[in-house]
């Protein structure tokens, strides 16, 4: 498994993020070899989202985005600047 982070802030209306991420999680919800994924907001910064996604493997993930509809549609830049992260799992855990 491997785990997408992409830390994103801010440039634009956090609206059209929103949007623009509901529109891509629905492809990525059709992809072979998606987990689960999650945009969260930070409480301390509003302005800061993480893109959290899990992967069964990172080819899997390069396939899902090097898709031609992806690459047209992916405009996060447009609204935010990303700083992207493809994470092996080195701790994991959950309650006793």
């Amino acid at each position: 498994m491997v785990v997408f982070v992409n830390k994103l802030v801010l440039n634009g209306a956090p609206e059209d993020l929103e949007r623009l991420y509901r529109s891509v999680s629905d492809f990525f919800r059709e992809q072979p070899g998606l987990l689960r994924f999650r945009l969260l907001r930070s409480r301390r910064d509003p302005a800061v989202y993480l893109n959290v996604a899990e992967w069964e493997s990172a080819e899997l993930f390069e396939r899902a985005v090097r898709q031609e509809w992806f690459r047209a549609a992916a405009r996060v830049s447009e609204v935010a600047d990303g700083d992207p992260h493809l994470c092996e799992v080195v701790v994991s855990g959950g309650p006793a």
